[in-house]
């Protein structure tokens, strides 16, 4: 495992109920919080440690590495209570007027409430805009306001003692000489866009990667409705090797039909993370011989849906570097499969226009899933998905597959974020704050141009 040039963790101590410091997070509080949540509970110590002083903080950070694997950390917010401060008389035990409890331990109540924004700027020695930045629509943040990103790990730097990534934190403190830290994840409530976003757009799923072809090409005697697969193995060898485009004689194309056609598979373009969602599939039929009156059936014989996660981190040259104009970008990527479905008795799962491939598997994202979370964009650090779906089919026992949808899809969380007076925060110490369903708003972009 190698080393950096950061520690995420410092001087801090495990968050142990035995340690003379330790960070008691409420069990009314939730495992993962969204913003607007109370995160709350208590700091206990032990008087014999006689702290001058007592406090914690609350912060969320990022750890990220340029390409020379020099560590750069940035904070989004960073919120502190001071717990308890000596009078400075007596043998320092000061510490027992906060009363104690049964185990002799004395509890310092703290309570803060989840940010929704990122409030501070990122370490001004490095110029954090990207040139590649559409107007509005930066792909990597450079200044304070965007919505805070989810507790994650990045694939990059795996072998490095402290992976690049986010977290959120507790950090008890007693004067210099002690620290814990206690870990909360967190999950943002989703943007607000609009519901029909929810659903497949027609105009939407068609973007195929350059080396796929849009559409299938049959060409095959198998076509003619009269066809009865008889003839002399001279006639076969002639019919496969036109069918594989490595014969072509005067009268090939009168002799033999074809048949083309196109299969588009098209996504929502907002999925719910943890709700269930389609993907429908269009089939065109566009051209054929005329000796075909109908378009032949297609059959179905396997069908794969993937979610690709990529990550990509940009750490900027410090202003001082020889290096500072030159961007370097880290990417990586994760393939989680949502069903793989074959189809091997018969002729196969009939191929009709409009079906949905959730009839075939079940296509949700798990909340308890940590490998996919929503998408976002943070100081140096991005995340996109991308959808894929593969189909193998036949046609006339004709064997054809591909790529029928590779388009970027926007995952949220099942909250969104809702603004309630401070009181009501206050009496619901522990509760969220954040109310599904969104409303109709326009979702905001994340592409570049």
């Amino acid at each position: 495992m190698r080393s950096a040039s950061i520690s995420i963790a410092g001087a801090s101590h495990t968050n142990l109920a035995q340690n003379p410091l330790y960070i008691n997070v409420f069990s009314d509080a939730k495992h993962v919080y969204t913003a607007g949540d109370i995160v709350h509970g208590v700091v206990r110590v032990d008087p014999t440690a006689r702290p001058q002083n007592v406090s914690i903080i609350f912060k969320g950070i990022s750890i990220l590495y340029d390409k020379d694997l020099e560590g750069c950390k940035t904070e989004f917010f960073r919120l502190e209570q001071e717990l308890f401060t000596s009078s400075g008389t007596g043998e320092n035990y000061d510490i027992l007027r906060q009363g104690t409890a049964d185990d002799g331990k004395v509890e310092l109540p703290f309570q803060f409430t989840f940010p929704h924004v990122a409030v501070q700027t990122p370490p001004a020695s490095r110029r954090w805009h990207y040139s590649k930045d559409s107007f509005g629509h930066p792909r990597f943040q450079h200044s304070p306001g965007f919505p805070l990103p989810p507790s994650c790990t990045t694939l990059m730097n795996a072998e490095i003692a402290v992976a690049p990534g986010i977290s959120y934190y507790l950090e008890a403190r007693a004067d210099s000489s002690l620290r814990i830290r206690q870990e909360v994840k967190f999950m943002p409530p989703a943007p607000e866009y609009d519901l029909s976003l929810l659903q497949p757009n027609l105009d939407f799923g068609t973007s195929l990667p350059k080396q796929q072809c849009r559409y299938k090409f049959i060409r095959t005697r198998k076509l003619l409705p009269t066809n009865k697969e008889k003839g002399n193995k001279l006639s076969k060898v002639k019919d496969f090797l036109v069918e594989k485009e490595l014969f072509f004689g005067i009268e090939t194309f009168s002799e033999i039909p074809f048949y083309r056609f196109n299969v588009l598979a098209t996504p929502p373009r907002v999925i719910v993370i943890g709700s269930n969602f389609p993907i429908h599939v269009i089939l065109q039929h566009l051209d054929r011989s005329a000796s075909i009156p109908e378009p032949p059936p297609l059959f179905l014989r396997r069908v794969r849906v993937q979610v690709i996660s990529t990550y990509e981190t940009f750490v900027p040259q410090p202003k001082n570097s020889v290096n500072r104009a030159v961007e370097h970008i880290d990417r990586a990527q994760r393939t989680t499969t949502l069903f793989d479905k074959k189809f091997s008795s018969g002729e196969g799962e009939p191929l009709q226009d409009g079906i949905n491939l959730a009839n075939f598997g079940e296509l949700r994202i798990s909340k308890a899933d940590e490998a996919i979370i929503p998408s976002f964009s943070s100081y140096g650090m991005t995340l996109e998905h991308e959808l894929q779906v593969e189909i193998w089919g036949e046609c006339v026992k004709n064997e054809w597959s591909g790529i029928v949808c590779k388009d970027k899809v926007q995952f949220v969380s099942g909250w969104t974020f809702s603004h309630v007076p401070e009181e009501d925060g206050v009496a619901g110490a522990g509760r969220s704050l954040a109310r599904p369903p969104p409303q109709a708003f326009p979702p905001p972009e994340y592409d570049t141009v």
